[in-house]
C-alpha cells in the first residue's frame, strides 16, 4: 500500500462528505429509533442483497416491505412475490420466513432484547452469522445489516471491497470464498488501516464502494 491510497480515500471523503454522512446519520437513526419492523426491513435488505446487486435487494425489500407484506405474509405468500422480481425467490423467501419466526419466538420480535445480549458488537455479528436459526446471514451480511442500523465497527467484505484491497495491497491474496477466521482476519487489517486513516469503518466502506462502483447506495 502507498501513500497515494490514502490520498485517494481521503480525497473522497472530502469530495462526498455530505451523502456518506447522511447516509450514516440515517443508519443511526434507525438504531436509535429502535423500532423492530424497522430493523427486520434492513435485515430483509441484507438476506437478499446477497449474490445480487444491492439495487435489486433494495427495490425488492421496498416491495416486501408495502402494506407490512414482510411481517405478515406466510412463506408461500412472500415466495410468491419474490417470484415476479427477484432470482432466488425459493430460498431467500424461506430464510426470510425463518429468520422472522426465530426471531419472534426467541425474543418476541424485539430486537433490543437481542442486541443488549451482548455487550460488544462484534461478538453480536459473530452471533448473527454463526447461528444457523439467522438464515442467509452468514458475516458478511450480519455485518452489512448492523451497519445500516447504526454500527459503526465492522467491515462489509464484498467482493468489491475485497478487490480494491487487493489492488492497492492491503491484502496479497485472491479469495473466492471467506471462512470466519479468514474474514476476522482481513477485518483486523481494515479496522487498523481505518485507524489509521481516523475514518471509522462504517464510513470507509461506503468510501470504498464508491470508488469501485461510483455509487452510495447502502
Amino acid at each position: 500500500m502507498n501513500s497515494n491510497f490514502k490520498e485517494l480515500i481521503i480525497s473522497t471523503y472530502d469530495s462526498q462528505y455530505d451523502l456518506i454522512n447522511k447516509k450514516i446519520s440515517d443508519f443511526e437513526k434507525i438504531i436509535v429509533r429502535n423500532e423492530s419492523k424497522e430493523i427486520f426491513h434492513e435485515m430483509v435488505f441484507c438476506i437478499l442483497a446477497a449474490g445480487t446487486s444491492a439495487k435489486l435487494a433494495e427495490t425488492t425489500s421496498e416491495i416486501l416491505k408495502e402494506n407490512d407484506f414482510f411481517i405478515n405474509a406466510n412463506e408461500k405468500e412472500i415466495v410468491s412475490k419474490l417470484k415476479k422480481c427477484y432470482r432466488f425467490y425459493n430460498v431467500r423467501g424461506k430464510y426470510i420466513i425463518q429468520t422472522r419466526e426465530f426471531i419472534i419466538s426467541q425474543y418476541d420480535f424485539d430486537f433490543k432484547k437481542l442486541f443488549n445480549s451482548f455487550d460488544d458488537n462484534i461478538s453480536l455479528r459473530n452471533f448473527i452469522a454463526t447461528n444457523k436459526a439467522f438464515k442467509g446471514l452468514g458475516m458478511k451480511a450480519s455485518s452489512h445489516f448492523l451497519r445500516n442500523i447504526g454500527y459503526s465497527c465492522l467491515a462489509i467484505l464484498d467482493f468489491h471491497i475485497l478487490d480494491i484491497m487487493r489492488e492497492h495491497k492491503l491484502i496479497k491474496f485472491n479469495l473466492k470464498s471467506i471462512n470466519k477466521k479468514k474474514y476476522l482476519h482481513i477485518e483486523k487489517i481494515l479496522r487498523n488501516f481505518s485507524k489509521e486513516i481516523k475514518i471509522d469503518l462504517a464510513r470507509l466502506d461506503l468510501i470504498l464502494w464508491y470508488l469501485k462502483t461510483g455509487t452510495i447506495i447502502k
